[in-house]
């Protein structure tokens, strides 16, 4: 159901990594200001570079005026000081590649066409429909295209080992930014090897949006203190200035949401196991989590279930296709998680702070998605809760999600204190799912 794990690692572009950016770092205590109104006092609103880089040099050429040697090495001044700030060895990787916004729609589609199958599309679509989360004539596919296409400023292939940075203009700041990014993800590849994360493991969607939230997490940890001490304060305020929120109309919010939950939660959580600094960041507690990494996202959201760790309670699996009888398949069984609960609510009309509330006091889940004949659907999704009062707390905002709805459904508070949400594309069949999966 986690469509964009089943990619290859990219850089979001502004509506994402400076938006987050910036509310983290406010939330670390740092003072930052986007616009021309930069205060004169000695402390500055971003320090400038305590070590000025040579790429922030007035004498600089302009980013197309740059040649191929100078764009190397500029490059290779930048992993020196990624490499510098990450503490990890250099990575054996193969000179960055600089593509046009136009290539990359060509890149997107042939990574589309490897890694996510027809048949994988389709069976999403079916899962989103059947949530509620997808219309009858969108489809999954297409709509991460545009979204991507849009919004990808680089992205760091650990199959390959190949490193592509997305610009228009050339080794300009917003591609040395992204470079930084990217090449740190080059390093954790090589440090822990990402592919031994299984983020796009299937039925393990929770899990792998965590995961990924501590991949995206640290490499914007390393992005950002590569930034406050290699750019000068003058190419940050432009950067920031120029910047333009990509257009997302016709994207549904929840797939803008769940991109960017990787980079925002995900900076939150790894700047606190950094230590709050984010010039200075520790990365030892960062590198620990490799070894042993979240297992749900509710453990990136709230640090007081990463340590002392808090276990997700394991839903019993339902075989809901045997239980509706023969035509029937199951299509998705996986846990949704705390995170993507949250982004759920809030798209079908919850307040973002009840929307929070509501999804807190997760304790585990697992949703059962099963086609039949003719286009039929059932959803069975239980969910257990810490405290008989967050499971009340989630039926009430569903209850609201259930009326917005063009198909059956209902939310049940179980006996046991678990909870049961059903969809279904009849009436007759809710009542066989509620009957099946309580």
């Amino acid at each position: 159901m986690s469509t964009g794990q089943r990619l290859v690692s990219v850089s979001v572009a502004l509506v994402v990594l400076l938006g987050v950016l910036v509310l983290g770092l406010r939330a670390t205590g740092a003072d930052v200001a986007l616009g021309p109104d930069v205060s004169a006092t000695p402390t500055a609103t971003i320090a400038p570079s305590a070590e000025p880089s040579a790429t922030a040099s007035a004498a600089e050429p302009s980013p197309s005026e740059q040649t191929d040697d100078e764009v190397r090495a500029a490059l290779e001044e930048i992993e020196r000081q990624v490499i510098a700030i990450r503490g990890l060895p250099a990575a054996d990787i193969g000179p960055a590649e600089i593509i046009s916004r136009e290539q990359l729609a060509v890149e997107l589609q042939q990574l589309f066409d490897e890694q996510y199958p027809p048949e994988e599309r389709e069976r999403d679509n079916v899962t989103l429909r059947a949530l509620g989360l997808l219309g009858p004539d969108e489809d999954v596919a297409d709509l991460q295209l545009e979204l991507l296409g849009d919004q990808v400023l680089g992205f760091y292939d650990d199959i390959e080992k190949r490193m592509v940075v997305v610009s228009d203009a050339g080794l300009d700041t917003e591609a040395k930014i992204t470079y930084a990014h990217e090449y740190t993800h080059a390093l954790q590849d090589a440090a822990f090897g990402l592919d031994s994360l299984a983020t796009d493991e299937p039925g393990q969607d929770d899990r792998g949006l965590a995961r990924t939230a501590l991949i995206e997490g640290d490499a914007t940890v390393t992005m950002v203190a590569w930034m406050l001490r290699h750019l000068s304060q003058q190419e940050i305020i432009e950067y920031f200035g120029d910047a333009e929120v990509p257009d997302t109309t016709g994207i549904p919010d929840w797939m803008v949401a769940q991109l960017a939950f990787p980079y925002d939660a995900g900076l939150n959580w790894t700047t606190i196991l950094a230590g709050g600094d984010p010039t200075q960041p520790d990365f030892t507690e960062i590198d620990a989590a490799y070894d042993d990494p979240p297992d749900s996202t509710e453990q990136v959201i709230d640090i007081d279930k990463w340590e002392p760790r808090e276990v997700p309670d394991e839903v019993e699996p339902l075989d809901l296709a045997a239980a509706l009888g023969s035509g029937w398949e199951e299509v998705d069984a996986t846990p949704v998680g705390q995170a993507t609960i949250s982004i759920i609510l809030e798209h079908f009309g919850v307040a973002s702070t009840e929307a929070r509330t509501a999804a807190d006091g997760w304790g585990g889940d697992r949703v059962v998605v099963a086609q039949g004949p003719d286009g039929e659907f059932a959803v069975a999704w239980t969910l257990t809760w810490d405290a008989a009062t967050d499971a009340s707390e989630f039926v009430a905002a569903y209850e609201s999600v259930v009326e917005t709805l063009d198909f059956p459904a209902s939310v049940t508070e179980l006996p046991d204190g678990r909870v049961l949400v059903a969809h279904a594309s009849s009436e007759e069949l809710l009542s066989s799912t509620v009957e099946a999966a309580s």
